[in-house]
């Protein structure tokens, strides 16, 4: 019953790459899309009395709901979580007056470096372009050092996960509207 097969191997190998991921995260940032793509998602804010509302919020009855729960919650509601994380970014900013002043200085060192072509000079050698941007991250990543950028963002990327954790586990997905989807959320009995 063994046959013979014979598979045809030749041709070229293309070493073409495309860009996937963080390359193209980059690229769309780069090109000025990523404002477009937070206020596109933005846009799609849920009603804050919907997503506050307390007669919502209740234990679930096993972890197989939870998880569905946890996981449609979490898509429905997703620029809202976005908006309490810029919250607590821009309350940290207000309420670090040095870490406000670092990021400040930080942008317009960057705008004052992109503006145009710059020469620096150390000594009689002349840094090049990428030497000028290596040495600017180095003093912005020292700034923010100083001003406890840190530490801030430790506590603003826990506060958010904390938050978004604990509504997206209690928020009864029941009591939303129906969504398009092709398959429905099915419960188990």
């Amino acid at each position: 019953m063994a046959e013979n097969v014979n598979i045809d191997l030749s041709g070229e190998m293309n070493a073409t790459t495309e860009k996937k991921g963080l390359q193209k995260l980059l690229q769309h940032v780069r090109s000025g899309a990523a404002p477009a793509l937070v206020l596109g998602l933005l846009s799609s804010r849920r009603p804050w009395t919907q997503f506050i509302a307390t007669e919502n919020f209740k234990t679930p009855a096993s972890i197989p709901r939870l998880t569905r729960r946890f996981y449609r919650n979490i898509e429905y509601f997703q620029a809202n979580y976005l908006v309490v994380f810029l919250g607590l970014f821009a309350y940290c900013l207000i309420t670090s007056p040095l870490l406000l002043i670092a990021m400040v200085a930080s942008f317009f060192g960057y705008r004052k470096l992109t503006s145009g072509p710059n020469t620096w000079k150390i000594g009689s050698w002349e840094l090049t372009k990428t030497q000028q941007y290596a040495v600017y991250a180095a003093a912005s990543m020292a700034l923010c050092w100083l001003a406890g950028a840190g530490a801030v963002l430790f506590w603003v990327l826990g506060a958010t996960v904390t938050v978004v954790a604990l509504h997206a586990s209690f928020f009864d997905a029941e009591s939303l509207p129906p969504s398009e989807e092709q398959f429905p959320m099915i419960e188990q009995v």
